[in-house]
């Protein structure tokens, strides 16, 4: 640091204490600006949103489908007494559904998140018969005053029964949406790190500027790809299961097992093989 730079309050210079607070403020802005501009951060900072995101999604759905267990309740219990065993077995019905259909959301949700689609459609039926199934009985009991004679109908009463398993559907839909496009965006951030830490320096005048290293000799010299944990395991136990087969991981595997680009699995694969399948440990 030069002298005009120092720490030390110095009236006579000039160098009060708000000078030096303003430097410090400098400084750390300097280290803050290269940290939001750096991909890792970036990575962290969507895999925090996803986090958020998804949490409240679940809570919201959550709360959407305790909302429905009282109208499919009405539905099944009827005209039933306190006193009937069905009338409380009622109470079970929807919480087995949503139970059915958060766990059916979970595993795609899962799927997606290892870069792999979930194509059977039995998924996408079961989970369309669990959501219409919730519609129908949230809205029958609101519809029954139409053909029941000295009963009003509250057609407030009949949008909210409407709405709610509406809107669940569609936060169904859009819960594996959401997982799918996060996932995508922090791989794009990580190849976008990795590119960083292997690209060649900027030529200098002088000399003629050396070739740059090629993606084996730069993982050679220590250069470490970065993968999300759930991405990582999945590279290991390929390559793990391709060992017991004698045979060294190449950039198909990898792309088989996670969805990069084929520069990104070429230089994975390149890292196990440098470091004898050891690259993550």
């Amino acid at each position: 640091m030069q002298d005009n730079d120092s720490d030390e309050i110095n009236e006579a210079a000039g160098v009060t204490k708000r000078v030096v607070d303003l430097r410090h403020r400098k400084a750390e802005s300097a280290h803050l600006r290269g940290l939001v501009n750096d991909p890792d951060m970036a990575a962290v900072r969507l895999e925090s949103k996803r986090r958020a995101i998804t949490r409240g999604m679940w809570t919201f759905l959550t709360l959407g489908l305790g909302f429905t267990t009282t109208s499919v309740q009405a539905f099944l219990a009827g005209t039933r007494a306190k006193s009937d065993p069905l009338w409380w077995g009622a109470w079970l019905a929807e919480p087995m559904l949503a139970g059915l259909l958060i766990t059916l959301l979970m595993f795609e949700a899962e799927i997606l998140s290892r870069g792999l689609e979930v194509s059977e459609p039995w998924v996408r039926y079961l989970k369309r018969i669990l959501l219409t199934s919730t519609l129908v009985m949230s809205l029958w009991p609101t519809l029954t005053p139409l053909w029941t004679p000295g009963v009003h109908f509250d057609g407030g009463n009949f949008a909210i029964h409407l709405i709610v398993p509406v809107v669940v559907y569609g936060v169904a839909e859009v819960m594996p949406v959401i997982q799918h496009k996060f996932n995508e965006a922090i791989a794009c951030a990580y190849r976008d790190a990795a590119h960083a830490t292997t690209a060649p320096a900027a030529p200098v005048e002088g000399p003629a500027p050396r070739k740059a290293p090629s993606t084996t000799a730069a993982l050679a010299t220590g250069t470490r790809v970065r993968l999300p944990e759930p991405i990582l395991n999945q590279v290991k136990a390929k390559a793990a299961e391709l060992a017991n087969e004698r045979r060294e991981l190449t950039a198909d595997d990898v792309r088989q097992v996670i969805k990069v680009a084929p520069e990104m699995a070429a230089q994975i694969a390149a890292e196990v093989q440098q470091r004898n399948g050891h690259a993550f440990t």
